[in-house]
């Protein structure tokens, strides 16, 4: 029995019919729901989808556990798995995202119960499932997301996004032990949700990055751009859910590649239909493989 509370964070009454316009309760659920008894709580949650329906609410809240998240992540990274798809942490592009292909080996690690690590030849991801994290699907999915999207969200905090290229220190807290020596710089893209980062130890890249400091993306890649593509750095994309490691090339070529400032500039922006509250922060998004829409 789970007593999750449906807000998503988009408190505001409709006056005619005293519902919240963001989780689909009236005013006196609100005020009752935290000392309520648990009958009361789940008859307000299976009330909830035709009510969406008919006030036309967009996202919803799932009524999920950290425990819940955690299982559904793990199902989607292990090869075989019936919920496959792509997450993305952060941003949207190739070096943001991640997904065991269907004939690809991949390592599931579970290290306690807020912390999950999938690795395959090409990336790595880690997730650090906080206790705040919010868990919610288009109302048009109900209460099982499997058919559509999935949105991962946090409170929004008030820090201001990075400007410029950063040098971040040594990347301590690298998926594999052997890259925790290795310098991290964020390119400073200015997106609340994610840090684009690239990663490495080649001295000749070291140095110039460490001359454009404070430049921003697109006066840095027309400088020493294709020298980023020929030493291939690890891009690194860190967020408050945790973060995602693509390895090797990089492919598609200076002005058309995944690093290239055309490519990066919207990579915050978020798709339609899944847009959150102000007061939140949409830092993981899972899009299901179109075999299992």
């Amino acid at each position: 029995m789970t007593t999750t509370s449906p807000c998503i964070g988009f408190c505001r009454l409709d006056a005619a019919s005293s519902h919240c316009l963001g989780c689909a309760r009236t005013s006196a659920e609100i005020a009752a729901w935290r000392d309520a008894p648990a009958a009361f709580l789940e008859r307000v949650w299976a009330d909830l989808p035709a009510r969406r329906a008919r006030m036309g609410v967009g996202l919803h809240r799932l009524k999920w556990t950290r425990g819940d998240l955690m299982a559904f992540i793990a199902g989607t990274l292990e090869p075989g798995r019936p919920a496959g798809g792509t997450w993305a942490i952060g941003h949207f592009g190739g070096a943001s995202e991640f997904r065991v292909g269907p004939d690809e080996t991949s390592e599931l690690e579970r290290d306690g119960s807020a912390r999950l690590v999938a690795r395959t030849r090409r990336a790595a991801v880690r997730f650090d499932v906080p206790e705040q994290v919010r868990v919610m699907a288009p109302v048009a999915s109900g209460d099982d997301p499997s058919p559509g999207p999935l949105v991962l969200a946090v409170p929004r905090n008030r820090q201001t996004p990075r400007a410029g290229l950063a040098y971040l220190g040594l990347d301590r807290d690298a998926v594999e032990p052997r890259d925790r020596d290795a310098r991290l710089y964020d390119l400073g893209l200015g997106a609340r949700a994610a840090a684009f980062c690239l990663r490495t130890d080649d001295p000749e890249l070291i140095r110039g990055l460490d001359d454009c400091l404070g430049l921003e993306w697109p006066d840095l890649f027309a400088g020493i751009g294709r020298r980023i593509v020929e030493a291939r750095p690890a891009r690194v994309v860190l967020g408050p859910i945790g973060r995602v490691e693509a390895l090797g090339p990089i492919e598609g070529g200076d002005d058309e590649g995944p690093l290239a400032p055309i490519r990066l500039a919207g990579c915050g922006d978020v798709p339609n239909g899944l847009e959150t509250p102000e007061t939140l922060t949409p830092c993981a998004f899972f899009f299901p493989d179109r075999g299992t829409e």
